[in-house]
């Protein structure tokens, strides 16, 4: 044992622990290593946490604590154990196995012989290699605080790397509520660890269904981040950082505290912006992080503010949809015979399948409306599957205002276009329905828009059904061809007189 690594008599106190801490794992079949290493390393602080120690005495076991503590920072690596390589094959079960590239190993080890240095760098993925003979407390101390920096950089990056995929699945689709959910979210875990690694990051804004119209935390990452989502951002601030609260909303500024900061977030189409809080800073933030800092707050709402023009434009359309499916409504109880061919046979159709009477006449509104946004989505059926896709995000996008429209017509015509590639057996798109889960609307207006469609190019009624009987079971409710085929000879004759 290398006295030079025995400095004091051992305490019988216990270190305490700051309340957030740095896990380290010590594997060594030499109780006396655990010990000083424990000892030598009692008073150390990094970015204001301490350490927390965890003992293992052998390979095996330190393949169960490595699985127990995916977590830890650093293993401090006996190579001569129970074998003369124990400590390799951990290296390499942390590596390989576990597929961890986080935590930094530092091989230790009292018989160098065994494994030279230049061998065991070369061919297993260990971060730094020390003999015992040689480690005092000062060396110990630097391999732990150069590996700590080390593995609190490669976190950084990770968690960057998570932030940014967000950011970058959320603008496939960006102007739509839940992606920019995610893009607001990932923006707040990139700021998180770019700007002085917080302990915790917010971001609330007002609340549209309150009068009051409180802050509300919308996105959030850190400690508690999924307990805090919708809450009040008040009951989520200590006190110093509510104390500076109302005057950063008042003036529209940015508070930097002890170990918080406040960003207010200016609105361009809303009377109140949003709040960027920033809580547990570990050190004052640099002149650069505070430039980013401002950059956030400055530009974050504005994509929001476009999503909140955007539902504005998506209300107003929605309230206009269903005033007008109220007059097309009026006008098709008092003129049933002046639609188009289409609306008619769906009419018939519905009605021969025995809906009633209102359900026929929501039916027939909806199919006008149906036949007018249909149209914006042609697509052909050689197209590869691959380019349904887009297809399917312009669809829901154009017809969100249907959504929203308080309208049971309307509601009758989103369905139907949302489920318009849908398919009986469920090999459609985009959602995969099946049978039953297909509103009795939608195959009603697909199962007539092919009937239409292919007696408006001139084949003979026998050749039309031989195509549809083909999709029977298949693309349609075999019930609803059934029906089609019993009161075929009048639906064609409807088309041919256009």
């Amino acid at each position: 044992m290398n006295t030079k690594f025995l400095f004091a008599e051992e305490s019988d106190r216990q270190q305490e622990l700051p309340q957030e801490h740095w896990k380290i794992l010590i594997v060594d079949d030499e109780p006396e290593v655990h010990a000083v290493t424990k000892l030598a390393l009692s008073d150390f602080q990094f970015l204001g946490r301490g350490l927390e120690f965890h003992s293992a005495y052998s390979g095996a076991e330190a393949k169960e604590l490595i699985q127990a503590h995916p977590d830890a920072a650093i293993v401090l690596l006996d190579v001569v154990m129970e074998t003369d390589d124990a400590g390799l094959g951990v290296a390499r079960y942390i590596r390989d196995e576990l597929g961890n590239r986080y935590t930094r190993i530092i091989l230790r080890t009292g018989q160098p012989g065994q494994a030279p240095e230049r061998t065991v760098i070369v061919n297993y993925d260990i971060n730094d290699y020390k003999s015992k003979t040689e480690l005092t407390a000062q060396k110990l101390f630097t391999a732990v605080m150069s590996s700590l920096r080390s593995y609190r950089d490669i976190i950084s990056i990770a968690h960057s790397r998570h932030g940014l995929e967000k950011i970058i699945s959320s603008t496939n689709n960006l102007f739509a509520l839940q992606s920019m959910e995610n893009f607001i979210t990932g923006l707040v875990q990139q700021v998180s660890w770019l700007v002085g690694g917080a302990r915790q990051t917010l971001y609330a804004a007002a609340d549209d269904q309150h009068i009051s119209r409180e802050l509300k935390i919308r996105a959030a990452f850190g400690e508690d981040a999924e307990q805090l989502l919708n809450q009040p951002i008040k009951a989520a601030l200590a006190k110093e950082a509510l104390v500076e609260l109302d005057a950063v909303i008042r003036t529209h500024s940015i508070h930097y505290g002890d170990d918080f900061v406040l960003a207010y977030c200016p609105s361009q189409c809303r009377p109140q912006g949003a709040l960027l809080c920033l809580t547990g800073l570990s050190r004052p933030l640099s002149e650069k992080e505070r430039e980013l800092l401002q950059l956030f707050a400055d530009n974050v709402q504005v994509a929001l503010d476009n999503v909140i023009c955007l539902q504005d434009t998506d209300q107003l359309l929605s309230e206009l949809v269903a005033r007008l499916m109220e007059l097309e409504q009026e006008n098709y109880a008092m003129r049933p015979n002046k639609q188009s061919a289409y609306v008619t046979l769906v009419a018939t159709l519905g009605e021969a399948h025995g809906m009633g009477k209102e359900e026929v006449q929501r039916a027939a509104t909806a199919a006008i409306l149906f036949e007018r946004a249909e149209k914006l989505f042609t697509l052909l059926e050689e197209q590869p599957a691959s380019k349904v896709s887009p297809c399917q995000q312009r669809l829901v996008r154009a017809i969100r205002p249907l959504q929203m429209a308080q309208s049971k017509v309307t509601q009758v015509a989103a369905r139907a276009l949302e489920e318009r590639l849908e398919r009986f057996d469920g090999m459609g798109l985009p959602a995969g329905k099946q049978g039953e889960d297909i509103a009795l609307e939608s195959g009603l207006f697909n199962l007539t828009r092919l009937f239409y469609d292919l007696a408006r190019q001139d084949l003979a009624l026998e050749d039309v059904l031989a195509r549809i009987d083909a999709e029977r079971g298949k693309h349609f409710d075999p019930e609803l061809c059934d029906t089609l085929k019993k009161n075929a000879q009048s639906l064609y004759q409807r088309v041919l007189q256009g």
